[in-house]
C-alpha cells in the first residue's frame, strides 16, 4: 500500500517534469528562431558582420527588491518578538514565515548571511541596533532598543 502511494507521487512528479521539459524545449526553439531573425536583420545592415563574434550578455538579477523584502521581514520579525534576537533566531523565524525548509543546511546558512547583511544595513539607517548578550554573542533589536 505504501509503495502505491510513493509510486503515484513519483509518477505525478515525473509527469510535471516532462511538462516543464517540453515547455523549456519550446522556449529554446523560440530563442533559436529569434536569434536567427536578429542575425538576418544585422546582416541586412552589414552583410560582412560576424554575428558569431557576439558574446552573450547576461542580465544581473534584480536584487534591490529582494534586499528590501529581506529588510522588511527582518524588522517585522524583530518587532513581533519584542526582545533582542540573534541572527540565527531571526533567520529561523524568517524561514518559518516564508515556509522554507529549516533543515536544509545550505539554505539556512544563506538565510543567516542575508539576515546579517540586512541587519548591518539597517544598523547604518538607525533601524536596528546590536547589543552584547551575556554569553558574549550579539543580539539585535529594532532601533535603539
Amino acid at each position: 500500500m505504501e509503495n502505491a502511494i510513493i509510486i503515484s507521487g513519483l509518477v505525478t512528479r515525473r509527469a510535471e517534469l516532462l511538462a516543464d521539459l517540453t515547455t523549456a524545449q519550446e522556449r529554446v526553439q523560440q530563442l533559436h528562431h529569434d536569434i536567427a531573425s536578429m542575425d538576418a536583420v544585422i546582416r541586412q545592415f552589414d552583410p560582412g558582420y560576424n554575428v558569431g563574434s557576439i558574446r552573450p550578455k547576461y542580465r544581473k538579477a534584480p536584487v534591490a527588491a529582494e534586499y528590501a523584502s529581506m529588510s522588511r521581514s527582518v524588522l517585522d520579525t524583530m518587532r513581533r518578538a519584542g526582545v533582542p534576537l540573534t541572527v540565527n533566531e531571526i533567520a529561523d523565524k524568517v524561514m518559518a514565515e516564508r515556509g522554507l525548509n529549516a533543515f536544509d543546511r545550505g539554505m539556512a546558512r544563506n538565510m543567516r548571511k542575508r539576515v546579517g547583511m540586512a541587519l548591518r544595513y539597517q544598523r547604518t539607517n538607525g533601524m536596528a541596533a546590536e547589543t552584547q548578550a551575556e554569553n558574549g554573542g550579539v543580539l539585535w533589536a529594532v532601533g535603539g532598543a
